[in-house]
């Protein structure tokens, strides 16, 4: 499992409960919390949608199928998976492949790796982690100048990847297929954020923005924004993947606790076991 492979060297979690926002990756972390000795608290925050307006993404297709487009980034599986139904949709699904065979083809991972190789999509670039930063770091002896850059965007602005690739003068073609939205039933995110203000959980643990953003809209409807605030401030350890998170968890007043090297799950939870729960303030 790429990204979430243990360290035979990693002090265990010692029974604490960690509580994951994740959706898409959930089972994938909550077994590794297991196996390192952890309890998986899951209380989903986002959903995937489709987008209601596809014109971005058709204009993207289009602008592929004419070879305008130097390099493609498949980001997501379930994003690649969108991408060719909808070129298959609009009739351009043999244009597109053609297309890919004259350009350079990045998969993010082992998720968008599958579908592309069972579209028979030939790969040129696979990053050693399955991350924004691992993409960039494998297109850094491609001459991106002026180039047109396409990048399968998942559910969030990617402003890592595609703020690196404008510093290196590329000119990037955003592909948005879908998009987050809160869960229907939001009653694990109350018992979550009850929990939190209580500090009953020991660790909670965020992958993206939009998962603080929505943990914080259920709050604030309940009129207990500032309260969440000061449990994740004081009671409970706050664990971040990525600038991006950290600094959205920072716009509502927090600080987190732990921010791994890396942006992968597996190094989010080696992180969380090197580190010691917070301080409980009463």
């Amino acid at each position: 499992m790429r990204g979430l492979t243990m360290d035979v060297a990693l002090p265990s979690l010692g029974g604490k409960t960690i509580a994951i926002t994740e959706a898409r990756r959930a089972n994938e972390l909550a077994t590794l919390i297991g196996k390192l000795g952890g309890v998986a608290d899951s209380a989903p925050a986002v959903v995937e949608v489709p987008r209601r307006d596809l014109g971005p993404a058709r204009a993207a297709l289009e602008r592929i199928c004419a070879k305008d487009v130097s390099i493609v980034a498949f980001m997501t599986g379930v994003g690649t998976r969108a991408f060719l139904d909808l070129a298959t949709r609009a009739g351009r699904r043999d244009d597109l492949l053609r297309a890919l065979s004259t350009l350079t083809v990045v998969a993010r991972g082992p998720k968008p790796v599958a579908v592309l190789r069972d579209t028979g999509v030939r790969i040129d670039v696979v990053p050693s982690e399955p991350t924004s930063e691992g993409v960039l770091g494998a297109l850094v002896s491609h001459d991106l100048r002026g180039r047109i850059v396409a990048v399968q965007l998942y559910g969030d602005e990617n402003r890592v990847l595609v703020d690196g690739l404008t510093a290196r003068e590329a000119r990037v073609l955003e592909i948005p297929l879908y998009e987050w939205a809160l869960p229907e039933d939001q009653e694990p995110l109350i018992r979550l954020i009850d929990a939190l203000i209580a500090g009953r959980i020991d660790v909670v643990a965020f992958t993206s923005s939009p998962q603080v953003r929505h943990l914080f809209l259920v709050a604030e409807r309940r009129g207990l924004r500032n309260a969440l605030a000061a449990g994740l401030r004081d009671r409970v350890a706050v664990a971040a993947i990525g600038p991006v998170c950290a600094a959205t968890l920072r716009e509502y007043g927090v600080t987190p606790h732990i921010q791994p090297e890396k942006g992968t799950m597996g190094a989010l939870v080696h992180a969380i076991a090197r580190h010691g729960t917070v301080p409980r303030r009463s």
